[in-house]
């Protein structure tokens, strides 16, 4: 296996600036474990101290967060039907995403944090675990990291990878260090045409570089699920219900804002709340409450009661339980400019959905869905308030958009069964 050398002005860089953030990084760590303090646990892991056991070459998959380890479920799922038994090292950087990937229940499956990019903790990590192949999950990119499995001879391919515009450039200002990064995956699987261009633009080499869609769209909805959350839909007193999803800080307001104009229509109306990190719920309640609205948390009743007009889900792994029924669902990270949240899932469900102007980290997926008719896009958070009452308004457009956003998910299935046969080979025979 041909050496690869990152130039050394900017590896230099690189490792200084990881120096000096190295202190900031652990009491960031610290400061979320006072609101979170699943953060304060493992911490060692993110120093290449394991306890878990190293296991037999396992196909080791990083999915940083939440998001990422939904993307990766339909894979590992059906990777685990073709190699069942396959052992599994899942990588996350987050408590949220170690927690959905525990939630998978996957046999023979190990989860650890990611340890942080120096080059002699990923050295340790990869002594440790000895991983066969190694799949990275939509836009993580470590120097060190892909360094380190290159020269280890561990097959290295990101699935599902995605980079925008933004992101493209912040890599460019490290010069060559990204660029030589992104020589060493042996396939770079894409969710679109514009993410493969990117990603060839950034670095990686063309041959490497195919377009296999989104598996996001491939999320199978569990028809269990679904039945359960009709269920508990239709046995709550309140009409309409409407979610807000993954809210970030400042679009809380305008949630709230566009909540008091649906009361202001109907009394008995709902909203189902799920800000995006824990470290929120609690601001959420109180600002809530500050607004004189009777709020009740999941976590000290499993059910929204007669006289809820807000529901927090201050809970982790529910979210997608609780839309099968919604009569529209918001996705946050789109007021704010963050880059946008997965809109598949409420689409798969049959929810209408909005979203702000910030969709960069979805924007193939948002413009599938607004070109089928299931999908509004505002401008800004008055937008929202309008929007929002107007959908709820009208029964038959969103019953339209429902209709049109399964549709649109049934039609653009297929990243699945590409994403397998490319990864496949790496895993040797099926038993």
């Amino acid at each position: 296996m041909a050496s690869v050398s990152y130039p050394i002005l900017s590896r230099l860089m690189y490792a200084a600036l990881w120096v000096l953030a190295l202190p900031a990084v652990i009491l960031l760590l610290l400061f979320r474990s006072l609101a979170q303090p699943a953060y304060r646990r493992h911490l060692s892991e993110r120093f290449s101290i394991y306890a878990s056991p190293s296991g037999v070459a396992p196909l080791w998959c990083h999915a940083a967060s939440m998001g990422e380890v939904h993307a990766l479920k339909p894979l590992l799922l059906a990777l685990r039907t073709d190699f069942p038994e396959l052992p599994l090292l899942i990588t996350c950087q987050t408590p949220a995403g170690r927690h959905a990937a525990q939630a998978l229940a996957l046999g023979s499956c190990t989860t650890v944090y990611l340890p942080m990019d120096l080059r002699w903790l990923t050295h340790r990590f990869l002594a440790h675990f000895r991983p066969r192949a190694a799949l990275i999950v939509e836009t993580e990119i470590w120097p060190n990291l892909f360094q380190a499995t290159h020269r280890a001879g561990v097959p290295l391919m990101m699935v599902n990878a995605r980079i925008t515009e933004r992101s493209l450039r912040r890599y460019r200002r490290f010069g060559g260090v990204f660029r030589a990064a992104l020589t060493i995956p042996e396939a770079i699987l894409c969710q679109s045409a514009a993410d493969a261009r990117r990603f060839v633009e950034a670095g990686a080499r063309a041959e490497a570089v195919s377009v296999t869609g989104n598996l996001k769209w491939d999320l199978a909805v569990d028809a269990e699920m679904m039945a359960s959350g009709l269920r508990r839909r239709a046995a709550w007193a309140q009409t309409p219900v409407w979610m807000a999803a993954s809210t970030h800080p400042d679009e809380e307001a305008a949630v709230l804002s566009a909540h008091a104009a649906v009361l202001a229509q109907w009394p008995m109306a709902l909203l189902v709340w799920a800000p995006r990190h824990p470290e929120r719920f609690a601001a959420a309640v109180a600002a809530a409450q500050t607004r004189g609205l009777q709020v009740q948390r999941r976590s000290l009743q499993p059910e929204p009661s007669a006289q809820a007009q807000v529901f927090v889900l201050d809970t982790l792994g529910e979210l997608r339980s609780f839309m099968p029924g919604m009569d529209l669902v918001f996705v946050g990270g789109s007021l704010q400019a963050i880059g946008g949240h997965n809109v598949l899932e409420p689409a798969a469900v049959g929810a209408p959905v909005l979203v702000g102007p910030h969709t960069a980290h979805f924007a193939d997926s948002v413009a599938a869905l607004s070109e089928a008719g299931g999908l509004l896009q505002v401008a800004d958070a008055d937008a929202l308030v309008q929007q929002v009452t107007a959908l709820l308004a009208d029964p038959a457009r969103r019953e339209r958009m429902a209709v049109a956003n399964s549709a649109c998910v049934a039609a653009n299935r297929g990243a699945l069964e590409t994403t397998k046969a490319r990864v496949s080979p790496c895993l040797g025979t099926a038993d």
